[in-house]
C-alpha cells in the first residue's frame, strides 16, 4: 500500500466511524466527540453556550516506509508502506529497498455532534437577551449608536 492511500484510508476509517458511532448511541445519550469549552474544560455540560468549540485532534502517524525500485521490465518505484508480502510471479526480478521511518501529524476536527448545535443556540440566545438588556438600560445596542 502506498503512503498516499494508507494515510487516507486511517482518516476516512476513524472519520465514518465516528459518524457511525454518534449514529448509534445518538439516542442512548452517549456523546462521541462532545463540543469543548474555551477554558479547556473537558466536563461537558448540555445546553451551556460555553461548550460550542470543536476539538483539534491530531492523528499522528510513525510509519516505517520503503523507497523501492525494481528491476526486470516492470519499472516500478514508489514509497510504500513497510509489509511483508508474499507472493510469486512468473518474472524474475532484482529489488532494490531502503527502509526509512517518517513521524508526522495530521490535524482534523471531527464531525460536531447535535450537542454543538444546541449549545450554539443557546449562546446566540444568551446574546440577544443580553443586547436587549443593554439596549432597554442604555438606549442602544452593541455596536450601535445612542437612541435619540
Amino acid at each position: 500500500m502506498d503512503l498516499k492511500e494508507f494515510i487516507t484510508e486511517t482518516i476516512s476509517a476513524i472519520a465514518d466511524s465516528t459518524t457511525a458511532l454518534q449514529k448509534k448511541y445518538e439516542e442512548q445519550d452517549i456523546i462521541v466527540n462532545p463540543p469543548s469549552a474555551q477554558s479547556g474544560n473537558d466536563v461537558f455540560q448540555a445546553g451551556s453556550s460555553n461548550y460550542t468549540m470543536r476539538r483539534v485532534q491530531n492523528i499522528s502517524f510513525d510509519v516505517a516506509v520503503t523507497a523501492a525500485s525494481e528491476g526486470g521490465g516492470k519499472g516500478k518505484a514508489g514509497i510504500k508502506v513497510l509489509s511483508v508480502e508474499v507472493g510469486v510471479e512468473g518474472g524474475k526480478a532484482v529489488k532494490a529497498e531502503q527502509v526509512s521511518r517518517v513521524s508526522f501529524n495530521v490535524p482534523i476536527t471531527l464531525k460536531p455532534t447535535q450537542h454543538e448545535a444546541v449549545n450554539m443556540d443557546a449562546g446566540r440566545k444568551e446574546k440577544d437577551e443580553q443586547d436587549a438588556a443593554i439596549t432597554k438600560q442604555y438606549g442602544r445596542s452593541r455596536g450601535g449608536s445612542w437612541s435619540a
